[in-house]
């Protein structure tokens, strides 16, 4: 069984939101992922009252099914994630990160939202967005990787903007002192070489993934960067997104 996915940090209402979303829904048309992972995903301030951009995203681009959850709220707006998918969404959970008041970096409250999705035998799909805190990263990858076992031993995809490079303490714990470890499903096709997705125009920070464990659960058939051709000078989003083709493993 081969699943498709996407994951993509939409920058919520920001800039030209009519013309982004329809080059991410024209993104989905040609791309036809499986899942889609969104971040920074809010409620329109115009049109249907509490309508959230997964719900428009997938109304434009033909996902019968989608979820979304709110994570933070202020006076600009209610931010969140959300998944699309092209099958059943039969079961959801979500992990709350609190933001902590004392530490000045760590502004707003975060989610994880876990998704199972009726994919042959079953599939988890997780999207997160981490805090731009080292110090709430580093909290919250143990408490996710705890969570996501907690909820079952399915083998698991996670993706998302996890707001720091490869190298940093958060990713090394995810790729090698997680039991089970995950593993990067750009690296592991292309090594250190590329996968800069921030900020679009000008990439120059790896902070956006496809993740999968445990190590053996999946194949990598192809990954690639996408939204990084903008039309008439607008890019989709601020960040670029991750494609992956994940083939299960028997």
């Amino acid at each position: 069984m081969r699943v498709k996915v996407l994951t993509l940090n939409i920058w919520g209402l920001a800039g030209d939101w009519e013309r982004r979303s329809w080059l991410i829904a024209q993104l989905l048309q040609w791309e036809r992922p499986d899942l889609v992972g969104l971040q920074e995903v809010g409620y329109l301030r115009h049109g249907l009252v509490g309508e959230n951009q997964a719900a428009i995203l997938a109304r434009m681009a033909g996902y019968p099914y989608w979820h979304y959850v709110p994570a933070h709220h202020s006076q600009k707006g209610t931010i969140g994630q959300g998944v699309l998918s092209r099958y059943p969404i039969t079961a959801a959970d979500i992990l709350l990160f609190p933001r902590d008041p004392t530490d000045p970096k760590d502004t707003e409250d975060r989610v994880a939202v876990w998704v199972q999705v009726a994919m042959g035998r079953g599939v988890e799909f997780c999207v997160t967005h981490l805090s731009l805190s080292r110090t709430a990263r580093q909290r919250s990858v143990r408490q996710l990787v705890d969570w996501l076992w907690q909820l079952s031993p399915t083998p698991k995809i996670l993706v998302g903007d996890l707001n720091d490079e490869p190298h940093s303490a958060p990713l090394q714990f995810l790729l090698r002192e997680a039991f089970p470890p995950f593993v990067d499903a750009w690296q592991l096709v292309n090594g250190s070489e590329g996968g800069f997705t921030f900020p679009s125009h000008a990439p120059r920070h790896r902070i956006d993934y496809v993740l999968f464990s445990p190590p053996d659960a999946f194949a990598v058939e192809e990954v690639h960067i996408a939204g990084n051709a903008p039309a008439d000078g607008i890019y989709l989003s601020d960040h670029l997104g991750i494609i992956a083709l994940l083939r299960l493993k028997d």
